[in-house]
């Protein structure tokens, strides 16, 4: 075992020394995924942002040609369908694809084809203004389906656990298993679970809009939380191997430590909060205050380790932070906040005169290289659900996306590619590392499409034509690498696929 462990190591080492003399400016390494959450499904997209570090990079491969054969499929459905995940495999060998919209819940299969309904559930309490309420549609964007193929669905102070009421029987209807409510002593009626993600010992962790953050186990009769100063928090949550919760509020990143116990942000258990440049407000599509996206993990085990995030400067810079302990060697970097902070780099889309630019998503990682997309409109209406009807008008949709690559070597990150043509409004983009694209729905000339760039270049690969209609319009959600090279996306009143023949 010994000498097949050090032949191992010894093959790497050489395949990385060859990487790195071949294309010393690439951003891909050895063994490039993270530690797998064996508590997630063992699907294509179990969770959204695809694993617990929320990279939305996948390890399968999507689409890499457009042809004669190319499929689409949209199904009509209610608003705020922001990302579907991917059940583990039943006896038969097929999948369910489950869905929370801002009304319902929504379980389907993909038979390549296109998609079949298999059941849907309303949701409880619903309210006829929640059909178009971005405060509804963000409770719910956060899902998982677990190793029992459990999907579990926030909304408000609640989160719901779905399963089929034949246990195991995928085409059986959708029944309401069990819910968990947040305390009223803990959390105002008022508040909602803003994000979720699923710890790598099985416990859901969710943060709340006024600053909650909390781990309850699946059965929801273990509870632990604690209170990050009342701030407020507009998105999700990662997660580490190591137990670390990455969460960033309009006033600082956290990393909240989960010891098994307790939850805590002190150093000596292994927390920390560090301030970042918080800017002044909420424009255009952005849901808040702060970053507004989702942070996003970076390296593992002797790699260096770090989590992305956007700020919220008008000027908006992707910044890397330590994850683990600082560094004893690293001096505070002129002009940051904290002296976590290992690189800040403006985003200016190829514009170098730029004074602002904005990204609502949560920044796409594979290994080094980091993807931030331009939500910043040409012209903003000064109201979030007007902004985004608008953002797939060419005359206001705005263009480009960036790619940055931290260079370990030199602990420094850099700019590797600009796309200033691309469109991609409002949705959430994926890659997928087998076919090394990068996909997103976009818009050209009006028309939604699904489009994909090469991750090393920044090439325009394939646009797939989808429509002109609202209905393709992505509305904030994750496109994501599904079942057979094919991918997926929820749309402002369904979802849609397309699949590669």
């Amino acid at each position: 075992m010994k000498l097949r462990i050090h032949c191992f190591l010894a093959i790497a080492m050489v395949l990385s020394a060859c990487k790195k003399e071949t294309n010393p400016q690439s951003d891909f390494i050895v063994n490039p995924d993270p530690p797998r959450n064996a508590f997630l499904a063992d699907s294509p997209w179990p969770i959204t942002h695809y694993n617990s570090y929320a990279q939305a990079s996948s390890s399968y491969p999507g689409p890499a040609r457009v042809g004669d054969q190319t499929r689409k499929s949209f199904r009509q459905g209610s608003t705020g369908l922001i990302t579907m995940a991917v059940s583990g495999e039943y006896p038969d060998g097929r999948r369910a694809i489950w869905c929370g919209s801002t009304t319902e819940i929504v379980k389907c299969v993909d038979e390549s084809t296109g998609f079949r309904i298999l059941s849907r559930i309303p949701k409880e309490d619903v309210n006829p203004g929640d059909i178009f309420s971005t405060e509804s549609a963000s409770s719910g964007a956060y899902t998982f389906v677990d190793r029992d193929n459990i999907f579990y669905s926030p909304r408000g102070v609640k989160i719901n656990a779905y399963g089929d009421s034949d246990p195991g029987n995928m085409e059986s209807a959708i029944s309401l298993l069990r819910t968990f409510s947040i305390p009223a002593s803990v959390s105002p009626a008022d508040d909602r679970i803003v994000g979720m993600n699923l710890t790598y010992d099985g416990y859901i962790a969710f943060a709340t809009a006024a600053g909650v953050v909390g781990v309850v186990d699946r059965n929801f009769t273990d509870f632990e939380y604690i209170n990050l100063n009342g701030e407020e928090i507009s998105n999700s949550i990662a997660c580490d191997e190591d137990g670390g919760i990455y969460v960033v509020t309009a006033k600082k990143m956290y990393r909240v430590q989960w010891t098994g116990s307790e939850l805590s942000t002190e150093e000596s258990k292994g927390g920390w909060e560090a301030s970042y440049e918080t800017g002044s407000g909420v424009a255009g599509i952005r849901l808040g205050a702060g970053s507004g996206s989702t942070p996003t993990l970076m390296g593992y085990g002797n790699q260096d380790k770090l989590v992305v995030l956007t700020d919220g400067q008008d000027l908006m810079h992707v910044v890397l932070m330590w994850r683990d302990k600082i560094p004893s060697d690293w001096k505070q970097l002129p002009g940051t906040l904290d002296r976590r902070i290992a690189a800040q780099l403006p985003v200016n889309f190829g514009n170098p005169s730029a004074t602002k630019s904005l990204s609502e998503q949560s920044p796409c990682v594979r290994d080094y290289g980091i993807l931030i997309v331009n939500n910043e409109l040409k012209g903003s209406s000064g109201n979030t659900v007007g902004d985004l009807l608008l953002s797939g008008n060419p005359a206001n949709s705005p263009r480009g996306a960036e790619k940055f690559i931290w260079d370990a070597s030199a602990r420094v990150m850099k700019k590797a590619w600009v796309n200033r043509d691309i469109s991609w409004p409002n949705g959430i983009p994926c890659m997928s590392a087998p076919s090394n694209l990068a996909y997103c729905v976009g818009q050209y000339n009006g028309v939604w499409n699904f489009s994909a760039l090469d991750w090393t270049t920044g090439k325009l690969i394939f646009r797939y034509q989808l429509n002109n209609s609202l209905n393709y319009n992505s509305a904030y959600a994750s496109t994501q690498v599904g079942i057979g090279r094919s991918l997926y996306s929820g749309t402002l009143f369904g979802f849609v696929g397309m699949w590669e023949e």
